[in-house]
């Protein structure tokens, strides 16, 4: 299940999307700790998911699942504006709720995770980090929208192919017709001539049975 995002509501994805980072208090994998939530509209967990490890590796970070856990770990990601405070991990999650992803991200610190109170440069940035996030997701479903466009625009040259080899054959079709139509013309001309010649045949049978039956009446008597 996923629905495409179109070009023109991908700004109107963007505003919804600063709207929708809130921060709060979650419990993930290591406890209970602040974190940085992001909810995606009319997307899929799947894609959304995808298009993080693909966005993971522009900061030189590669994605693992955690086990016996739904978080996912970004391992050491290099993030310019967090060299200060030492960004040693970032955890993650992905939530399905109705049509929309919930996304769920603890910004590991050397000494505490991520919050607007102790460290609100750092947080701008983590902000950041998701607003590009939510672009790139906006990127995929415009990709696939345009993918799928591109399909069906491929199927429809393939129907006006068929259409034209039906129209050939249509034509073509004429053509036999109207020569089978000529042909039938010059048969029943010829069997027009046939008749005639073939009833001046039997007129001329029939004198010659005449002549037969006069020549028996002859002998008769």
């Amino acid at each position: 299940m996923y629905r495409i995002l179109t070009l023109l509501s991908i700004f109107f994805f963007i505003n919804t999307l600063q709207a929708q980072i809130v921060e709060a208090e979650k419990v993930m994998t290591t406890g209970s700790n602040n974190a940085l939530i992001l909810e995606i509209p009319n997307s899929d967990s799947k894609i959304v998911e995808k298009v993080w490890k693909s966005y993971a590796k522009s900061f030189n970070s590669k994605v693992k699942k955690i086990k016996k856990s739904e978080d996912q770990l970004t391992i050491a990601p290099n993030i310019s504006g967090f060299s200060s405070s030492g960004l040693q991990n970032i955890y993650v999650r992905f939530e399905e709720s109705g049509d929309n992803v919930v996304f769920y991200s603890w910004f590991e610190l050397e000494d505490q995770f991520l919050d607007s109170y102790s460290n609100p440069n750092e947080f701008d940035e983590a902000q950041k980090v998701l607003l590009n996030f939510g672009l790139e997701v906006a990127k995929e479903y415009t990709i696939m929208e345009l993918d799928e466009e591109e399909k069906n625009l491929k199927k429809m040259n393939i129907d006006l192919k068929k259409l034209g080899k039906e129209k050939e054959n249509y034509e073509k079709a004429i053509v036999d017709y109207e020569q089978k139509i000529l042909d039938a013309k010059a048969n029943i001309e010829n069997n027009i001539l046939e008749q005639s010649r073939m009833n001046e045949t039997i007129e001329a049978q029939h004198d010659a049975i005449e002549i037969v039956k006069k020549k028996l009446a002859n002998l008769n008597n």
